[in-house]
């Protein structure tokens, strides 16, 4: 009789120097399930998925697939089980084609022991078509949004015909339609060949509208495993962090000034279409929209980091050209990324060398830095915001997500800017990460640092902005204060 249960933990512990990242877990994934792994940051989530995936082996304990004790020694000895992941940073190759980075690795070959790339591209194009992407197997992956990276990814894992795959984040780059149509397909292949997911996800909306179980863990340990139709949101939340969250206690109180920054008629050529809007000091403006509305486009206008054809910015009723990055940080202008791995962090360099990117005039003296006022920025922001490191020393790489974000957040606010952009700023973040940035975002609003959100989750948005811009399409399709804002609103204008 064939096993109930497709892989099985017992007992995995993995201790890193100074870190048991896993302390002695132990559950099962049922076969042909959709199974949530959640916790949050430094709760070992991401250990477990490494020894699933042969990147890291346990020091102590084992694992079942299929009622028989493995050794997943190896990235290899994973794809030999059939397990294949599909992990939170999206690893490509830029310069490759979309059908050779969904076969890196062992390729087809004709009769002659050739690349056969009509059968790649051809499989690759019904890949595209079955996730209504509308892009050439031919297409240069760089040349891709990072959401179609993202999809990719996805392809590809599902490509090797897996029997068990691990999600790490799928959705943190997709738009609410890429999301239903991996949900759709999930299912399909679940329904007709038993596929068993591992679906780790900051989301936990999504959690509870595609999974069967939920597994939570803790600080490295096992706390249950709970069927996600007999369970809550705040239940699992509670369970996670040990706390209840006050989603309503991020409506402090605050004073929004006189317009700080007016943007006119702002336009690029088939991105952005005479954008017109006002951000007030102490304001947090949300940008809200589909996936490739223009939002983040927009804000790199605004940062000079993409130049715009036509229109005008106005700091203090002035205006002003912004037409590269160091203009727009001389007016006091500051954008935090959403791409946070490849535009956000240098992952080789620690915290410290991170945190002080843009602020070395605060810590030199006639161009030679000083190390006593950069050890005592770098210590002051890292007591302040709550950054958990080992030691300012630590790479930066080597921190969870949503610590990543605070060191980004700290070098910006050490060049003490009027103005800060935030894009997707808790994505892949913790719940209770999540909460912590929320509330410094709020507290930043109060000190009169003007803030413009552009994020893709409404509940952010409804959350902490004081008023709602809508885009479609590179352009303005609505805007609600704070009273009439409403996620039904919201999207009535997204997609209007």
């Amino acid at each position: 009789m064939e096993n109930e249960n497709f892989i099985e933990f017992h007992n995995i512990s993995k201790i890193f120097p100074g870190v048991k990242a896993l302390d002695n877990i132990s559950f099962n994934i049922k076969r042909g399930e959709i199974h949530a792994l959640v916790g949050e940051n430094g709760a070992g989530k991401s250990t477990l998925i490494n020894i699933c995936s042969g990147v890291l082996t346990p020091n102590d304990g084992f694992i079942v697939i299929n009622g028989n004790k493995v050794k997943i020694s190896n990235p290899k000895a994973a794809e030999d089980f059939k397990i294949a992941t599909a992990f939170q940073e999206v690893p490509i190759c830029p310069y490759m084609s979309i059908a050779q980075n969904i076969f890196l690795g062992p390729a087809p070959v004709s009769k002659f022991g050739l690349l056969n790339e009509k059968f790649m591209n051809k499989k690759t194009a019904e890949l595209l078509n079955m996730f209504d992407i509308r892009r050439h197997p031919k297409d240069r992956m760089g040349k891709l949004s990072i959401s179609e990276q993202s999809m990719i990814q996805i392809l590809r894992v599902l490509n090797t015909e897996p029997y068990f795959i691990i999600l790490d984040e799928p959705t943190s780059s997709l738009s609410y339609e890429q999301k239903d149509i991996l949900f759709t397909v999930l299912n399909k292949i679940r329904s007709e060949r038993e596929l068993t997911v591992l679906y780790v996800s900051h989301r936990l909306e999504e959690i509870f509208e595609i999974t069967n179980r939920i597994t939570v863990l803790k600080d490295g340990k096992f706390i249950t495993t709970l069927n996600t139709n007999e369970t809550e949101i705040d239940s699992i939340i509670n369970l996670m962090v040990g706390r209840n969250i006050d989603k309503n206690s991020m409506r402090k109180k605050k004073s929004i000034g006189s317009v700080i920054l007016e943007a006119k008629d702002i336009s690029r050529l088939g991105v952005l279409e005479n954008i017109s809007f006002k951000l007030r000091k102490g304001e947090i403006l949300g940008i809200a929209g589909l996936q490739g509305a223009g939002r983040t486009e927009l804000g790199r206008a605004v940062f000079g980091a993409d130049k715009i054809d036509n229109g005008n910015i106005y700091i203090d009723g002035k205006k002003v050209k912004i037409k590269n990055i160091s203009q727009a940080i001389k007016y006091g202008i500051a954008m935090i990324s959403e791409n946070r791995r490849d535009e956000g962090i240098i992952p080789q360099l620690s915290v410290k060398a991170n945190l002080i990117l843009v602020a070395y005039t605060r810590v030199s003296y006639i161009g030679f830095l000083i190390n006593k006022k950069i050890n005592a920025l770098v210590n002051d922001f890292i007591s302040k915001l709550n950054i958990k490191v080992s030691s300012s020393m630590q790479k930066i790489s080597n921190l969870s997500g949503g610590n990543q974000q605070k060191v980004i957040i700290s070098r910006w606010l050490a060049k003490n800017p009027r103005i800060l952009i935030c894009d997707e700023p808790t994505k892949g973040i913790d719940v209770g990460a999540k909460s912590e940035i929320h509330s410094m975002i709020v507290d930043l609003a109060i000190k009169g640092i003007s803030v413009l959100l552009i994020s893709s989750e409404l509940p952010e948005i409804l959350s902490i902005c004081d008023r709602v811009i809508v885009m479609k399409k590179g352009r303005i399709t609505g805007e609600l204060t704070f009273e009439e804002a409403t996620e039904e609103k919201i999207m009535r204008y997204a997609t209007a």
